[in-house]
């Protein structure tokens, strides 16, 4: 029950080193946002029951700190983290390069679903795309780049804390 709480503070950790980031940008009015490290670090690593959980807690976390209705982040991680359970036995969830295309891959789904929830606030969507391919690919090279230090640290945390992963002996991919 402790590795939720774990992976919730590593996703904290990551949480606020972006959100120094975001403030740094913010003089060229850009922004990087990182969830899909979060999501698949908990959907890949982890039983999904206790991803669950982990994504549960960092979707709440980072409701609280978005202007974005409460149990947006939450919903659209737990439905990220599906998508990902649903192909997990296919990938070589242990590969930092699997993680981090799944990753960046997530994470462009977050920012799209994102923006769809927001639609509401801005309903001229051309007007928005400019902005978004622009946080869009910045977040991605954020990801790639921040990536396998992500992935390290909270398998590191983990271990500190004495919750050690299960590592797959042998790529899914050699059936």
């Amino acid at each position: 029950m402790k590795t939720p709480f774990l992976v919730l503070i590593g996703n904290v950790i990551l949480w606020a080193i972006v959100a120094q980031l975001n403030h740094y940008l913010s003089t060229w009015d850009v922004s990087v946002f990182a969830g899909g490290l979060c999501v698949a670090f908990a959907s890949l690593r982890l039983p999904p029951r206790e991803g669950y959980r982990a994504l549960l807690l960092t979707g709440l976390w980072f409701d609280a700190a978005a202007p974005v209705p409460f149990g947006l982040h939450a919903l659209l991680f737990l439905f990220a983290h599906a998508v990902i359970n649903a192909f997990r036995t296919r990938l070589a969830r242990d590969d930092t390069l699997v993680g981090l295309l799944v990753a960046a891959i997530a994470n462009l789904g977050l920012i799209v679903a994102l923006t769809g929830g927001l639609l509401h606030r801005n309903p001229a969507l051309w007007e928005l795309w400019p902005r978004l391919s622009v946080d869009s690919l910045i977040s991605f090279c954020a990801v790639i780049l921040i990536g396998p230090w992500y992935f390290a640290m909270q398998e590191r945390l983990l271990a500190f804390f004495g919750t050690f992963l299960r590592h797959e002996t042998r790529s899914s991919f050699h059936h």
